[in-house]
């Protein structure tokens, strides 16, 4: 991330990220497919371990101790993961494939529980927005104040977005 905030996406080189790793380009291609993955990290390693929670009772409580026990997910190098989302387009299409595959993880555990398939997708699609939106707003936190944010702020960010999916839940129901 630092050689992609210094240099830019496609000045990088995946040598100099395997020689700033210490590591060889094969080893970054063991962990990362593509540089596209390299800004999003262990995002499908996070996606996979969700599938392996889900489907069950209480999914949008497992998603949210799911996103709570993610380390450095809002971190300052999100900014830049955001920046470089909106500035390279091959990096905002596999940050929107991710989204995507986290909503369909989500959208399946839904379905499962409320038995039906559109109140799951909307929901799914909902929590996914409120996440997206979580993220932009810590960027701006982050930028204005010079700081990351504490536990404390991400965890009103989180319970935020679940309540905003648990209301077009309940909305649903009724």
């Amino acid at each position: 991330m630092r050689l992609y905030g210094e240099q830019g996406f496609a000045r990088t080189t995946v040598d100099q990220i395997a020689e700033a790793a210490d590591v060889s380009r094969a080893t970054v291609f063991t962990y990362f497919p593509t540089k596209e993955d390299i800004v999003f990290g262990d995002a499908s390693l996070a996606i996979a371990a969700l599938a392996d929670l889900l489907p069950g009772p209480g999914t949008v409580a497992t998603v949210r101790a799911w996103l709570g026990g993610l380390a450095g997910w809002i971190e300052p190098d999100l900014a830049l993961q955001l920046r470089l989302a909106r500035e390279v387009p091959s990096v905002g299409a596999r940050r929107l494939q991710l989204h995507g595959d986290f909503e369909q993880v989500i959208a399946t555990s839904l379905e499962q529980e409320l038995g039906d398939h559109l109140a799951a997708q909307l929901a799914a699609a909902a929590l996914i927005a409120g996440l997206r939106v979580i993220e932009e707003t810590a960027v701006v936190r982050m930028e204005r104040e010079q700081r990351a944010l504490d536990g404390a702020e991400i965890d009103r960010l989180l319970d935020d977005a679940v309540r905003f999916a648990e209301a077009g839940i309940s909305a649903l129901a009724r």
